[in-house]
């Protein structure tokens, strides 16, 4: 958090974490380090911002935490590290350790328990959550500029969204492709053996992610910022630079590649590459599913000459009190527990049967559940006295 945790500690005398020269960063990050590899299986600190000349505070990730310390980890480290602050934040903990150099000072070092600890895919996530992290807000830039084309990198790795299934469902809508950050250059066309290099400077690496394949000056102009963007700006100085001075100020960027990517030529190359076709008509078969029975049950809304909680009440007796023999609905002698798949139930060639019937016979299921809609609030209401 750049050596800005402890802003909110109360203290009776302020909280001073001091910006350390590169000297003082690394003599302490390789002591504190080799105390973290006591605890845990892997322990590394993301590669910091290119050009970077000072910094705030001393970013580790860890994965692999070392039995018996498993029980009360974060404990565990604030006293192996003599830190005097401990500021928590879900799975990542801020510790304030006295300054070596610096009397009534403090180095703030974060620790962040990778995801998926302890898991089979611990050591994967450990490398991705490496990735995500190094050089500041890089991985922030390549998801902006690649989210019009379906891409979106999350702890988890890169995904493929379908589009379809977005608008309803943007967890459902992803297909996860990989979690290898080599894996996933290659894809955006990044040259890999450049990252591993590392950036002389920001420009450096601006440059590297306009030269990615995928990259176009007509997808970024046209995106559509929504409000964590806004704040992502505002908040994150090479994010800013990178929006704000140096796509502006390199109008060539991108340009003369010959080909502007589609988002379907994305998903299509996403799921040649990964091998990911079965999955993706397998969540297509059940979005179409999904609209077909939609449908169907809007078609009902309509027949039905009701509005408000009364269609409210008959479409609810449709679902709990209708069930299907051989595609013919019948009224059931029970509530049902849950809601046949109508659509699965009747074909094509049977729905205006289906219809008539259900014109025929919702005054029936509607009185059905309002009754057990009574009977279940009287034994509510019975219970609660009870209690």
């Amino acid at each position: 958090m750049g050596g800005q945790a402890f802003i909110n500690v109360k203290s009776d005398t302020p909280i001073k974490v001091p910006r350390m020269l590169p000297d003082v960063y690394h003599k302490f990050a390789g002591e504190i380090a080799t105390k973290l590899e006591t605890l845990f299986d892997h322990v590394t600190i993301p590669r910091e911002a290119p050009g970077k000349l000072d910094y705030g505070d001393i970013d580790f990730l860890v994965e692999g935490i070392r039995s018996p310390n498993d029980r009360d980890i974060w404990n565990t480290i604030k006293d192996l590290l003599g830190a005097s602050l401990h500021v928590p934040r879900g799975g990542s903990h801020s510790f304030g350790i006295p300054h070596p150099d610096t009397s009534d000072a403090f180095v703030q070092v974060d620790v962040e328990l990778s995801p998926g600890n302890g898991t089979p895919d611990s050591a994967e996530l450990f490398e991705w959550t490496r990735f995500m992290k190094g050089d500041s807000d890089l991985l922030q830039i390549i998801g902006v500029c690649h989210r019009p084309l379906g891409l979106t990198c999350n702890d988890r790795g890169l995904h493929v969204r379908v589009e379809e299934i977005e608008p309803y469902n943007k967890k459902m809508a992803l297909i996860f492709l990989t979690r290898d950050p080599n894996r996933a250059m290659e894809f955006y066309g990044l040259d890999t053996s450049e990252y591993r290099a590392g950036f002389q400077d920001e420009n450096n690496l601006f440059n590297w992610v306009s030269e990615g394949r995928f990259f176009a000056r007509e997808i970024f102009d046209g995106r559509v910022e929504k409000s964590n963007d806004r704040s992502r700006q505002n908040k994150r100085a090479m994010y800013r630079r990178f929006v704000e001075e140096y796509m502006p100020a390199h109008p060539e960027a991108a340009k003369g590649k010959g080909k502007v990517w589609t988002r379907q030529e994305v998903l299509d190359e996403a799921l040649n590459i990964f091998s990911k076709h079965a999955q993706y008509e397998a969540m297509l078969a059940e979005h179409h599913a999904k609209e077909d029975e939609e449908a169907l049950w809007k078609q009902i809304r309509d027949l039905l000459p009701l509005e408000g909680n009364s269609l409210g009440g008959a479409l609810k007796g449709l679902k709990h009190w209708v069930g299907f023999i051989d595609g013919q609905p019948y009224i059931t002698a029970q509530a049902l527990e849950s809601t046949p798949v109508w659509t699965a139930a009747v074909s094509p060639a049977c729905r205006p049967s289906v219809m008539e019937w259900v014109v025929q016979n919702w005054q029936e299921v509607k009185a059905l559940e309002k009754k057990r809609a009574k009977y279940a609030k009287e034994a509510a209401t019975s219970n609660a006295s009870a209690w």
